[in-house]
């Protein structure tokens, strides 16, 4: 049940480390609450030798600490957005049991985004981009989010559009989680 923190790079080539499903955790981090961990948890218990990245810099007091994968972080390969395309390209699109999946929280209420800029802005534009790589290197992509998510239908509507055809996006974090174990192949 190992979990890939930010910066993180490990050797996943021809079962080396990765031997389950990769699964990368997209959407908003800051003003999201920890839906992450609550993801991870639900992933977890339907295939627990998942490896799940996630673009969380959380630390050694999070509660999931034990799953961390304890790799020295190398500070010359880049910035974190490097890292977060490496590992969304293995999982969508490289690594045969793999998925990106994207879950949209409303943003919280105790904790909201700081701002200035717009709650989950980096989020719809991966959305974007990945929309793309759907429609021209099938990319194995899911979707869920919360009822009330902020410009949910238009969204909707994008991913119809572009994949001309219905696009699912899942109502609950645990159809979610079983939608990307499913389209990553690597169901029990």
């Amino acid at each position: 049940m190992p979990i890939l923190l930010p910066k993180q790079y490990v050797a996943d080539n021809e079962g080396v480390f990765v031997q389950g499903p990769l699964i990368f955790l997209g959407g908003p981090i800051r003003g999201g609450g920890d839906w992450q961990a609550a993801m991870c948890d639900i992933i977890f218990s339907i295939v627990p030798g998942a490896t799940i990245v996630c673009p969380c810099r959380w630390d050694i007091t999070h509660r999931l600490h034990r799953h961390f994968v304890s790799v020295p972080v190398d500070e010359s390969r880049g910035r974190q957005l490097d890292w977060e395309r490496y590992y969304l390209r293995r999982a969508g699109i490289e690594r045969v049991w793999g998925c990106v999946l994207f879950y949209l929280p409303v943003e919280s209420k105790v904790k909201p985004h700081p701002g200035p800029e717009p709650y989950a802005m980096d989020t719809r534009g991966e959305l974007g981009e990945w929309r793309l790589y759907m429609r021209h290197e099938d990319a194995r992509v899911v979707v869920g989010a919360e009822e009330g998510f902020y410009g949910l239908s238009q969204i909707q509507r994008n991913f119809d559009a572009v994949l001309q055809r219905p696009f699912l996006i899942h109502s609950t974090m645990e159809e979610t989680a079983r939608a990307a174990l499913a389209a990553s192949a690597w169901m029990p």
